[in-house]
């Protein structure tokens, strides 16, 4: 990867995924996720792609993340592994029964050139 800062990277991509609203633009969101991809959440569950595209497609457009313990290791040249937990900020405005704290989880993805 000829990135300076990949963990820093990472944490930008994985924002992205929670921020943008890939709803009228589901094959943008088909090029940043590799073919091979899951997740590992923090019950050991492996969650396949499709049932991530499909969150990703159906999530809250006005919903924000907030990360923490955000942590990425390198496992070789071009995988690395980030680890972080997410806590969903209700917008102003919207009731709900307080924040909602996404436990940390495990992603696997192969990014794509230019990724």
């Amino acid at each position: 990867m000829d990135i300076l800062n990949v963990p820093e990277h990472i944490r930008i991509l994985e924002e992205l995924l929670l921020h943008q609203d890939f709803s009228s633009s589901p094959e943008l969101l088909e090029s940043m996720i590799g073919d091979d991809f899951y997740e590992i959440n923090s019950d050991g569950k492996i969650v396949e792609r499709g049932e991530v595209v499909e969150w990703l497609l159906g999530k809250n457009p006005t919903a924000r993340w907030q990360f923490s313990s955000f942590n990425v290791v390198n496992l070789s040249d071009n995988l690395v592994l980030a680890t972080y937990k997410a806590r969903q900020i209700v917008p102003e405005g919207k009731s709900a029964g307080g924040s909602v704290l996404v436990p940390s989880g495990v992603r696997t993805r192969r990014a794509k050139p230019g990724n």
